[in-house]
């Protein structure tokens, strides 16, 4: 058995300037809700202030972009994030780290998914994971994952993929690896179709459609609001 440190995971947040507006509240509660987190690369289309930022050009195909910002980071894990997945808790970084050490002692796992979606057929392997069905539209999710890098890598570079939005067509291309993903058990309450990650505590996700999501999370984007001053108004809400 071999165990993973901190110090080899990447936050990786991918984001654009055309959600500006969402920078200021999510990187803020990065540093409020995982103060120990060592690295982090953004990729963007603009510079983000005081974080280590890979600049792609928004003609470049999305595969393109991932890999090349893949290419920059050099852990072996990767946590992919999106700067709508505003953290509203304390990341349980005993349990990442748990997640870290699973990877390492399995190599036919590529990812860990830290919240409960696109579980359908999945099989219970232990009390703490569930293996996802390869069949699933979804077996590739840009949802909160920690993720081996090399295969997510390898992935993008098969699939091609065009869009970010492109997550089912990224799906077979990832099966094709021979590995297989996993899903946390951890869960808090349900929300739509998924239940909320209580190892990183999101917001999944703040924005549907260009507007604020508060018919699922108007609680917790409600705080948000005050304590940034937002003015929910402006994007509107659904």
């Amino acid at each position: 058995m071999c165990g993973v440190n901190m110090n080899n995971l990447t936050l990786l947040t991918y984001t654009n300037s055309k959600v500006q507006d969402l920078h200021k509240p999510y990187f803020n509660r990065v540093k409020k809700y995982f103060p120990s987190l060592i690295h982090h690369l953004v990729i963007s289309d603009i510079l983000i202030p005081d974080v280590k930022t890979y600049l792609y050009k928004n003609e470049q195909p999305h595969f393109e972009q991932m890999y090349n910002a893949l290419d920059n980071i050099k852990t072996e894990y990767v946590l992919y994030s999106q700067e709508d997945y505003i953290l509203f808790d304390n990341v349980d970084t005993e349990k990442i780290q748990k997640c870290l050490n699973t990877l390492a002692n399995n190599k036919d796992v590529s990812f860990i998914r830290l919240i409960q979606s696109g579980i359908e057929n999945s099989i219970p392997i232990n009390k703490h994971y569930l293996q996802l069905s390869a069949d699933h539209q979804y077996f590739y999710s840009t949802q909160a994952t920690i993720w081996k890098k090399y295969d997510l890598k390898s992935m993008f570079i098969h699939s091609k993929a065009q869009s970010i939005r492109d997550e089912s067509q990224n799906s077979p291309f990832l099966k094709n690896l021979n590995k297989y993903g996993l899903c946390t058990t951890y869960k808090g309450k349900q929300i739509g179709n998924h239940f909320n990650s209580t190892i990183y505590p999101y917001i999944a996700t703040a924005i549907v459609n260009g507007k604020w999501n508060c018919s699922e999370y108007n609680e917790e984007l409600n705080i948000l609001f005050n304590e940034f001053s937002i003015n929910k108004n402006i994007r509107g809400t659904r």
